[in-house]
């Protein structure tokens, strides 16, 4: 193998070694000195030329030479001069620190600076000032939560409500870093730090947020609270948690496949832990692999709400037409019906009032069983006073006839009850008869009579119970009629404002035109919604905007499955 030779034309004296704090100052200008600086910063370039001294052979006396190298211009014409120095001599060379002396020294002054500035700053009285990245939000920035954590004015007890190491000064602080996993000089493991996981900080939230856990109860791995609730970004509401937070997990084949395998060992009522607080909601059954399926956003690859991708219907028995009312069916003033007839927004705007007989019913719909006397009708809502409405009939008659008639006489009170009494049994044949057209008459079917006839103007006749409600026999017992179940939330993994959307035509998401059926449900579409909560319809589409993810800890999840 050959061995390599070195270049013909290196000049090791002119060789700019990298690591020298010093060159030549001429090197700036693309003229190098041919020797120097040395390690202490001083020149020795003085002449071009060297002299060299020659003995001839057969001489005694020798003579100098005058040298200088090839790069140089090789040998001098002229010299030595009488003291035996060369000729040309050049401007001695200014030293200069090199690029890395530069660095070195730079890097050194801003060390020394931050170090400074540090000490300054994390001094007693500046301190609290200087480390907080901002201001709290307006939660945790109130009198309250200062009292809460025992503040009383003191910024470092403020601080640890959240921030454990606190109170413990800057040496605290460093131990409690260097204690932290992974640690600040572990590069690599913080380079490989995925998913937000709990922290000591996040154990101090809970302290504080004991009514509630993470998320639902198949989680494989809780997220840190501060990754999604991030604080010091201002002394307004605090800021929602964005997509990247929610998409770290429903965007993962791997995590959404963990929380399947969780979830499949829980039971069913682990999930039901919504509150009702009185109000009726809509339970769709849960899928067979739970909400586990991969999502970046809504208007891309989100699901088709469950209650439309499922076809699920409303339970409902209550016997109700939005095609017909709001088509065929004009108001006692002759104005059509609308959706805003009956649905009335609540005192906040957001979700509508609970569907009553009384409120939206009855002005249409009386409970006029008697044809010839308007003001008189059966009581709504209970079947046994319905029952004992119609067989204490001559009762009902004379206290309305008193009414009618304010003077009248005994004797025409009773006149006017046995008149009335012999039109109904004309009319209806005997009492048990009518009791049976009232809880049974569907207007359809047997047993019906004049008490279903709808007149050319004026509210609609009471056809019979059976009309509206699911009615069934009970042999010597009151008729059980089922109570109407109307939900008052429908998507309760969900929330929705009707407020924000009050410029958009009810119709717009809700196809009442075409549902002749109680158990139709006038949901929109996850593609209508998309419409306008996507980039394209330039309307909010972040999770946060429909989506809340809390869920009640699992020993009130526990108590509330024993209630």
């Amino acid at each position: 193998m050959k061995e390599q030779l070195p270049s013909p034309d290196f000049d090791s004296g002119q060789y700019a070694r990298p690591n020298q704090n010093w060159i030549c100052g001429h090197t700036g200008e693309g003229k190098p000195c041919r020797i120097g600086p040395d390690q202490k910063g001083r020149c020795r370039a003085s002449f071009e030329c060297q002299p060299a001294f020659e003995l001839k052979e057969g001489e005694t006396k020798g003579r100098y030479r005058c040298t200088r190298s090839a790069q140089q211009g090789g040998p001098c014409n002229l010299g030595p001069l009488p003291t035996g120095a060369c000729s040309r001599p050049i401007p001695k060379c200014v030293p200069v620190r090199s690029l890395r002396a530069k660095r070195g020294l730079f890097t050194v002054s801003v060390v020394a600076f931050t170090v400074g500035v540090l000490l300054l700053g994390l001094s007693r009285p500046f301190r609290a000032r200087f480390v907080s990245p901002g201001e709290l939000s307006a939660q945790h920035g109130t009198a309250t939560f200062a009292a809460m954590a025992g503040a009383a004015g003191n910024h470092d007890a403020s601080c640890a409500a959240c921030h454990q190491a606190a109170p413990a000064g800057l040496s605290g602080w460093v131990k409690s870093a260097m204690a932290a996993t992974p640690a600040p000089l572990q590069f690599r493991a913080m380079a490989a730090v995925g998913r937000a996981v709990m922290t000591s900080l996040d154990d101090r939230c809970q302290r504080c947020h004991t009514g509630h856990a993470f998320h639902q109860p198949n989680v494989a791995k809780d997220h840190s609270c501060s990754a999604c609730h991030q604080e010091h970004r201002g002394p307004g509401p605090m800021h929602a948690p964005s997509d990247d937070n929610c998409i770290s997990c429903h965007a993962s084949a791997e995590a959404m496949e963990a929380s399947f395998a969780v979830g499949r060992a829980q039971p069913a009522i682990a999930f039901d832990y919504r509150p009702e607080q009185g109000r009726v909601l809509f339970k769709a059954p849960r899928p067979e692999r739970g909400y586990t399926k991969i999502i970046h956003s809504f208007a891309t690859d989100h699901p088709q709400f469950q209650v439309l991708a499922d076809k699920l219907k409303d339970l409902d028995t209550l016997k109700f037409d939005h095609q017909l009312h709001l088509t065929n069916v004009a108001l006692p003033n002759g104005k059509k019906l609308n959706c805003s007839d009956c649905h009335k927004p609540d005192a906040a705007g957001v979700y509508y009032l609970k569907i009553s007989y009384e409120e939206n019913c009855k002005s249409c719909h009386p409970l006029q069983f008697d044809v010839d006397n308007s003001g008189l009708v059966l009581p709504h809502g209970d079947a046994a006073h319905v029952r004992d409405f119609v067989r204490s009939l001559p009762e009902q008659y004379a206290d309305f006839g008193a009414k009618k008639k304010e003077n009248a006489s005994r004797h025409d009170l009773e006149n006017f009850v046995q008149k009335q009494i012999k039109q109904i049994r004309e009319q209806l044949g005997s009492g048990e008869e009518l009791e049976q057209r009232i809880f049974f008459s569907d207007a359809r079917t047997a047993p019906v009579a004049r008490i279903g006839e709808r007149g050319a103007v004026g509210a609609a006749r009471f056809p019979g119970c059976a009309y509206c409600h699911e009615v069934a026999p009970s042999g010597n017992e009151v008729p059980q009629v089922t109570i109407p179940t109307i939900p008052d939330r429908w998507l309760i993994r969900a929330r929705f404002d009707h407020g924000k959307h009050f410029k958009v035509a009810c119709a717009t998401c809700h196809d009442t035109e075409h549902s002749r059926q109680t158990s139709d449900i006038l949901l929109p579409s996850k593609q209508t919604c998309a419409a306008c909560h996507s980039e394209q319809g330039g309307v909010a589409h972040d999770c946060s905007t429909c989506h809340g993810y809390h869920s009640p800890r699992k020993e009130q999840r526990t108590i509330q499955a024993a209630r």
